[in-house]
């Protein structure tokens, strides 16, 4: 969970960095996903996991939003919904593909619901969400790659 906490202390001083520029990917919520979603993870870790997503979601209300709970519930409610419909994916299929789809869907999900609670829809509003998105793809690719070094028993 230190490892989270950093994360998320580096997502927010780069944040702070960018303010005004452009909204930077989650990356404290793709580390949790990709944390949850190890081969060989108990479904105890899953759930303290779920719960570090909501915490951190609580923390960024507090920091950026003054409104807490709503990034804290859908943080939390989207890891958990990965994690259950990944052990509902066969053993199979849960490959390295697999995982980049699941991180870029939640991602998505997470950064959508934001759009819709926190911005007036407008095109910049629209620019920064494609923006963020564009910006959480070398992320994505960086857990993908990681995720297949330690699946596959290369790392």
């Amino acid at each position: 969970m230190t490892l989270l906490f950093v994360i998320w202390l580096l997502q927010d001083f780069a944040q702070l960095l960018l303010m005004g520029i452009c909204i930077v990917p989650d990356v404290f919520l793709l580390t949790a996903l990709f944390m949850a979603l190890l081969p060989g993870v108990s479904g105890e870790r899953q759930t303290g996991l779920v719960w570090a997503a909501f915490a951190g979601g609580l923390l960024w209300d507090l920091r950026w939003t003054n409104v807490p709970g709503l990034s804290a519930a859908i943080g939390g409610g989207v890891i958990g919904l990965a994690c259950f419909l990944w052990y509902k994916t066969p053993a199979q299929g849960r490959t390295a593909g697999t995982f980049t789809a699941f991180a870029a869907l939640t991602h998505l999900l997470y950064s959508v619901i934001h759009f819709f609670f926190w911005t007036m829809p407008s095109g910049p509003a629209v620019r920064q969400l494609a923006v963020q998105q564009l910006m959480a793809v070398p992320v994505i690719a960086a857990f993908s790659w990681l995720f297949w070094k330690v699946s596959s028993g290369n790392g």
